[in-house]
């Protein structure tokens, strides 16, 4: 009799219109040093072939699962519900695995049962895969680790759920994604998982995913409204769960600094898309509800890179910057 076959981690990956990168981010999976996993591909009403690129893949731990147009939470939540593993992974179809993400990640969640997930650091590709321009060296990043609830809801500190390993039953307790919110829909729900367990950081070094920036996404375009902001801010600060883990004067201080956070967003999103009327209006927001350090400090670069007309720092380059750096690699 054939043993049993075990899964480990359902990779569930959302896929609209990403025919240009699904068939290596799959490259990225099949590659890893974790061999007991499965790829769940949701196509998500794609109508560039995508799906018929991962239809043609020939490893049989592929899935594909199709869906009408719905977002990528409805698409995030479909393959959650169809999930083997006893881990899931939130993958986007343009990004790719280290080839050893998947076993490090695993190992520290085996170790750590009161843990609810646990993730790593990355590395910014431009969309044609060129390492993206004046990123911090990894050495150089910090994370929090253990109970980051605090930390979470002020400030969401993940890429996205490509360098995050969940506990699948964890992921299904606390509902999966909230398909009502146009953006940010990943921090509410890490806020969520948060609130229901630790979160462990493994280490800087070396890098569990690489994230490919696009200029002119439709994600960074929805980033640039503040309404957009605003309802899923109020869908965190306006749950009963979480505000009851803290103390009142605790809760009300935190709701100014996510206030200040998103602002601060908001206003980043539109500086890198020069609009900076709106960028400038943000950020002050921002400034005068949480004055902190470092973004004053991008602040007053971003007053010198609007005058010099050059991206002075990562987190304030031009979207046409990275656009004209694709082109001429």
């Amino acid at each position: 009799m054939a043993e049993k076959s075990v899964t480990d981690v359902s990779v569930i990956i959302p896929a609209y219109n990403v025919a240009g990168f699904i068939e290596a981010c799959l490259a990225s999976v099949q590659a890893q040093s974790l061999e007991t996993w499965e790829g769940i591909v949701v196509d998500d009403g794609s109508r560039d072939g995508t799906a018929e690129r991962v239809a043609a893949a020939p490893d049989r731990r592929v899935r594909l699962m199709r869906q009408p147009n719905q977002g990528v939470s409805a698409a995030r939540n479909a393959g959650l519900a169809a999930a083997r593993g006893r881990y899931v992974m939130f993958l986007d179809g343009d990004d790719l695995l280290h080839p050893t993400a998947l076993e490090r990640l695993l190992g520290a969640l085996d170790g750590h049962h009161s843990a609810v997930a646990a993730f790593g650091a990355f590395v910014k590709l431009l969309a044609n895969g060129a390492p993206y321009p004046q990123q911090k060296p990894l050495s150089q990043h910090r994370y929090p680790s253990g109970d980051v609830l605090s930390r979470m809801i002020e400030e969401n500190f993940l890429a996205n759920g490509g360098h995050v390993l969940v506990r699948t039953e964890a992921a299904r307790q606390v509902g999966g994604f909230d398909s009502r919110l146009r953006l940010s829909e990943d921090w509410e729900f890490w806020c969520r998982l948060a609130a229901a367990g630790e979160f462990l950081f493994i280490g800087a070094v070396p890098e569990v995913f690489y994230l490919r920036v696009h200029g002119g996404s439709s994600s960074g375009l929805l980033a640039c409204a503040w309404e957009n902001h605003q309802r899923s801010v109020d869908t965190v600060l306006n749950n009963p769960e979480l505000q009851k883990r803290f103390e009142p004067g605790a809760w009300l201080s935190l709701r100014r600094h996510v206030t200040a956070s998103h602002l601060w967003e908001a206003g980043r999103v539109n500086f890198t898309n020069r609009r900076f009327p709106a960028a400038r209006q943000l950020m002050l927001r921002s400034l005068r509800l949480h004055p902190r350090g470092k973004r004053l400090a991008l602040f007053a670069i971003a007053q010198v890179s609007q005058l010099a007309n050059r991206s002075l720092a990562s987190r304030l380059r031009f979207r046409d910057d990275d656009e004209r750096a694709e082109r001429t690699r």
